[in-house]
């Protein structure tokens, strides 16, 4: 796992640190899906969103505890459901698309939900666990990563327009919770509880073998750790939901990006194996990386403090 690969090129202060920030970041990701699928259920068929979402947890713990093959299995058919339903949906809004509603937006607000496009476009975290699934096609790892990052900032970008560009200032928190339509509004809740799904089953997953893999904790530790313990904050704290997302990424995520600097350097002159790939530019994309963290942290605070 990433925090194991931080213990061994820069030591074990870096490595308690890189578990830290992960910790957090995953934390509130799940924090955050956990709220998103407990009001999307009630939105959907009624109730009380806290129930939903501990019959969500209750649900996909024992999924995310029978380990990797299982994990593999469930996500590899809901990933192609979910990017076929957000395919759907952005088609059933481009032809609604008001220019108005994009040329109202405050160009001086900008970077204020900069904390969440970077818990967007973060997915560090799932590159070990990418290794395990193509062991005997490591060749292709560069292409699988370069390409799927490509995909998720087409399909970010085409959602944010339709959904933006259709409702204007009256999308909702969960964008997929906005439509009125009594048909449209319920295959869109469907959509959102497939979307919300995938990362948090993915997550916890990662999360469970850090503790596994890089500090060998006997079971069922880990699996508490990973999936309990944000149960726990959300059930008895019942934070939002974007605020959640600010916080994993502007905070943890940017963080984060500071030791993968220093975890680059170190692996290029320490690794085991010569790089397949090595990003042009010597170290010049390594300090506008920084730059980017610490613009997250800047923004995600400007935010938080309103």
């Amino acid at each position: 796992q990433v925090v194991g690969l931080v213990g061994k090129y820069l030591g074990k202060k870096a490595k308690t640190l890189m578990l830290c920030f992960q910790v957090i970041g995953i934390y509130g990701a799940l924090i955050a899906y956990l709220i998103g699928i407990g009001t999307t259920i009630e939105a959907l068929i009624g109730g009380n969103s806290l129930i939903w979402s501990t019959v969500f947890f209750t649900i996909t713990f024992p999924i995310i505890y029978m380990g990797i093959k299982v994990v593999e299995k469930t996500e590899f058919f809901l990933s192609y459901l979910k990017i076929l339903l957000i395919l759907l949906l952005c088609s059933l809004l481009i032809p609604r698309v008001n220019l108005n509603n994009l040329s109202g937006l405050d160009p001086s607000k900008i970077l204020l939900p900069y904390g969440v496009l970077i818990f967007a476009c973060t997915g560090y975290s799932v590159i070990p666990n990418l290794e395990r699934m193509l062991e005997k096609r490591r060749e292709i790892m560069k292409d699988v990563m370069i390409y799927g990052m490509l995909i998720c900032i087409f399909i970010y970008f085409l959602f944010a327009l339709a959904f933006v560009g259709a409702f204007g200032q009256e999308v909702a928190e969960i964008a997929t919770q906005s439509f009125r339509e009594p048909n449209l509004s319920t295959f869109s809740l469907i959509t959102t509880l497939f979307l919300l799904t995938t990362p948090y089953i993915i997550l916890a997953w990662v999360l469970k073998d850090t503790f596994i893999f890089d500090y060998n904790l006997p079971k069922p530790i880990p699996i508490l750790l990973a999936c309990l313990v944000p149960f726990l904050i959300m059930f008895f704290a019942n934070p939002g939901f974007t605020r959640m997302l600010e916080i994993s990424g502007g905070y943890a995520g940017s963080l984060t990006y500071f030791i993968f600097c220093f975890l680059v350097k170190a692996a290029r002159k320490k690794g085991d194996d010569k790089p397949s790939f090595v990003v042009p530019w010597g170290d010049k994309p390594l300090y506008f990386i920084i730059i980017l963290g610490i613009l997250g942290i800047i923004c995600t605070t400007l935010e938080i403090l309103g």
